[in-house]
């Protein structure tokens, strides 16, 4: 099944300075073969948190920002997935049924792309794994 590296994943994929660097490293040697994704949502949250320094302890121009995504996404088994799937529809008001706060709502919209794309959302993210009403929507990678 292809997966949708949430942006943590993404961000700890990328920089060496993340705290689950590795962790994501040995689960991307495992499973980038069998396909990955990213999305707009993934994109334009690896880029604003890659473009903050207190999160990645550097200062980094925009155009370099976009060439490590782009580096990222120029795997052979990378795909991009659009558009986004509506948020009106009865897929995503089951999906948002289990959401205990505002916090949650970027992760349940990616499940619900993930759902939508027959996709699988790998993350670090604990609660969400545990919220999620289908446990196949989800990988959490332990640390």
């Amino acid at each position: 099944m292809t997966s949708l590296p949430d942006v943590n994943v993404l961000l700890a994929l990328a920089w060496a300075t993340h705290p689950h660097h590795a962790a994501a490293h040995d689960w991307f040697r495992v499973n980038a073969g069998a396909g990955w994704a990213t999305c707009v949502l993934t994109q334009s949250g690896f880029l604003r948190l890659s473009l903050n320094p207190q999160v990645v302890g550097v200062i980094l121009a925009g155009t370099d920002a976009i060439k490590l995504l782009n580096g990222l996404v120029q795997h052979p088994h990378h795909q991009f997935v659009e558009p986004l799937p509506t948020l009106i529809s009865p897929e995503f008001s089951q999906l948002f049924t289990h959401l205990h706060g505002y916090r949650q709502t970027s992760d349940f919209v990616l499940l619900h792309v993930a759902q939508c794309h027959g996709l699988r959302l790998v993350t670090f993210d604990k609660p969400l794994a545990n919220t999620t009403p289908d446990t196949a929507l989800v990988e959490l990678l332990v640390m």
